[in-house]
């Protein structure tokens, strides 16, 4: 296993301002105090705050709950909108999560109403014009082995509810894409985190650590001399995705993907890695099509996770190396056989 080098950490300076009276609904029993909350965590290097590192095509999905208690949600593309009410002296669990670009990813409909499969269960759900899909369905319950679901608006302001309804899935890496499909690893950059046990408390300050739940695959093939390769990653039985029709020697760019099991790759950020397989078809210009195989790969979080497929034909073979496009991570090569 290479170790992982995680690119800076930086303080995420913008703060959720737990503003005075407002005209948004806002829970009415018990001492309601002002909290600051900042959100530490995961950016680029030349990013150092919220506001410089998220963008207003990013969505913010959040989950309040109070004890085990659901207790408010909101969808946010601004930060300074972010103004919680917290009772004092109660308990809290915040999760967040970040979709990089999602206005342009994330389902959502501008100019029509319709009812869509949720893509979490047996039940559907109806859109309104100007709400998302996953992963920012608002889990409303379940009856009949049924589970029901409302899309949820782009509000900037937290909704306040002690019912079944709640974010529930912000913790899983399933998107309802733009396409109309929806991938359990999409083509997403996407950041996590959580607070647990908080104790609210006038003027406290409470920091949600956020962490980039999210890979980079970088894949170059050589050796090619006649035909067409297709190269094709999977995560169990599910195709992650595929390189076709590559006809010359070809290095791809970077791209980012966000692993499925998001809450898992935050808590174990450190070392986290999944297994994924690689195959390789050669389509040979004479007419004979050779199956290389597959070889089992671990792409790391937070890391360009580098596949190099290396085709001969002198020896007869071929070779798959993976390796981490860091500095002083060392390289390791698989083999597969014609």
């Amino acid at each position: 296993m290479k170790r992982i080098i995680d690119i800076s950490i930086a303080m995420i300076m913008a703060t959720l301002v737990i503003s005075g009276c407002t005209k948004e609904a806002v829970p009415d029993d018990g001492d309601l105090v002002l909290v600051k909350m900042n959100l530490t965590g995961e950016v680029t290097v030349d990013e150092t705050s919220l506001t410089r590192a998220f963008t207003s095509d990013d969505l913010i999905g959040v989950q309040v709950y109070q004890g085990s208690t659901n207790y408010a949600y909101g969808l946010f593309d601004d930060v300074t909108k972010m103004n919680l009410y917290l009772h004092s002296g109660k308990h809290y669990k915040i999760v967040c999560t970040v979709v990089k670009n999602g206005k342009n990813i994330v389902y959502h409909s501008d100019d029509w109403d319709g009812v869509l499969p949720s893509y979490v269960g047996n039940g559907q759900f109806y859109i309104d014009k100007g709400e998302y899909g996953l992963p920012f369905l608002v889990y409303t319950g379940s009856q009949y082995g049924f589970s029901y679901f409302d899309a949820l608006a782009l509000g900037n302001t937290f909704i306040y509810d002690n019912s079944s309804k709640c974010l529930k899935y912000l913790q899983y890496g399933t998107i309802a894409l733009n396409s109309g499909t929806h991938q359990q690893y999409p083509n997403v950059n996407r950041f996590y985190g959580e607070v647990s046990d908080y104790t609210a408390a006038g003027n406290g300050v409470l920091s949600i650590p956020i962490k980039r739940v999210s890979f980079g695959v970088a894949l170059s093939v050589s050796g090619i001399t006649d035909g067409d390769v297709t190269v094709t990653i999977r995560n169990s039985d599910q195709a992650f995705h595929t390189y076709s029709g590559i006809t010359q020697d070809t290095q791809f760019g970077t791209t980012t993907w966000s692993f499925y099991d998001l809450k898992s790759a935050w808590q174990y950020a450190d070392n986290y890695a999944e297994n994924f397989t690689v195959g390789v078809v050669w389509n040979r210009g004479v007419g004979v099509t050779q199956n290389l195989g597959t070889k089992t790969v671990q792409f790391q979080r937070n890391t360009i996770n580098h596949v190099r497929i290396n085709l001969t034909t002198t020896i007869n073979s071929s070779s798959l190396g993976v390796s981490l496009e860091e500095p002083n991570i060392g390289y390791e090569s698989f083999s597969i056989c014609n």
